[in-house]
């Protein structure tokens, strides 16, 4: 039997149904091997799972479809969706034709990489409901800090969206293994397309680096990221991480300002940090690092290859892990 506890997956992966490389047999096999829970398969303006959930060796594999346009891309998951396929919207009204009567079926909506410089979500989120936005796309780059840093600003404005990420995966590169990279957790009531769903959307989610890579908990009492407590005088939260690797910077924030800094000078294993909360706002916890010399010159000119950074551009801290924000009323 199931249980509540927290799950790990991918919410975004192509095959050679869309610009994907790997069949879908292909993909589940490595989904099996990276040791995922679920995953939705989201190829651009095709279905693959199709109407129904399936499963592979143990692994959720869960109907979604990426639609895709001059727009921007955005998610679509959801059974019984009623589609195998779509052409290209071209307008925000074509967007809308789509998408409106797939949430009228109790779709989830999430928006993918909203400041990728080639890719951008041109339809704003003032006029479109999202139910959760991917923050953090493919392995880490430059972008993706940039959809951090507004992802922050708008908590500060009193907006949450919950964030999420997804690898996009496409293909591997010679010796990488690119699936799951970032790997999104999830605390759910089962492994069930409807309870990971219903958990993305309570914000119960953190990510990180990979499916092997340190997991980072935020926690009030039995209250999780997502959650909503009352504040009260003597307040806390624990944040925990499997381990930090040297040079890692744990860094916990309430509100905008950062409240507490653990900076790792060497390998540290099993963390655990009680921090009081000393006002109403919200609590949220980070890992971030920062990339040497030559590893900055060498992920300039990679990801220069592929229209993400220019040769000249500075490199800031990179995201290794992150939470959704605990909010206190």
């Amino acid at each position: 039997m199931e249980e509540r506890r927290w799950y790990k997956g991918d919410f975004h992966l192509h095959t050679v149904n869309s610009d994907g490389r790997k069949t879908p047999e292909e993909l589940y096999e490595e989904l099996y091997k990276k040791g995922l829970d679920f995953a939705f398969i989201t190829d651009h303006n095709f279905n693959t799972v199709g109407e129904k959930a399936a499963d592979y060796k143990g692994v959720g594999l869960y109907p979604g479809i990426e639609v895709s346009g001059n727009q921007g891309h955005v998610n679509v998951f959801g059974e019984n969706m009623g589609l195998k396929s779509i052409e290209s919207p071209r307008s925000p009204e074509a967007y809308n034709a789509v998408i409106d009567p797939l949430r009228e079926k109790g779709a989830f909506v999430s928006v993918n990489h909203p400041f990728d410089r080639g890719l951008p979500w041109r339809m704003g989120f003032e006029d479109f409901r999202a139910d959760s936005v991917e923050v953090w796309n493919a392995p880490m780059h430059t972008d993706d800090v940039k959809c951090m840093n507004w992802w922050r600003e708008k908590l500060l404005d009193g907006v949450y969206i919950p964030a999420i990420g997804g690898s996009d995966f496409h293909r591997d590169f010679f010796v990488t293994r690119l699936v799951a990279s970032p790997t999104t957790y999830v605390y759910a009531a089962s492994k069930s397309m409807k309870d990971v769903l219903a958990a993305v959307k309570a914000g119960h989610v953190f990510v990180t680096n990979s499916p092997k890579a340190a997991r980072l908990f935020l926690t009030c009492g039995q209250a999780l990221p997502g959650d909503k407590v009352p504040f009260t005088e003597g307040a806390t939260v624990n944040v925990s991480c499997d381990f930090l690797r040297r040079g890692q910077v744990l860094r916990v924030y309430h509100n905008g300002d950062e409240v507490f800094t653990c900076r790792a000078k060497r390998h540290k294993n099993g963390l655990s940090f009680d921090i009081p909360v000393t006002a109403p706002g919200f609590v949220r916890a980070e890992v971030r690092y920062q990339l040497g010399k030559v590893a900055c010159a060498l992920y300039r000119k990679g990801a220069a290859h592929f229209g993400r950074c220019d040769e000249n551009e500075d490199v800031p801290e990179f995201i290794y892990s992150f939470t959704n924000p605990i909010f206190f009323e």
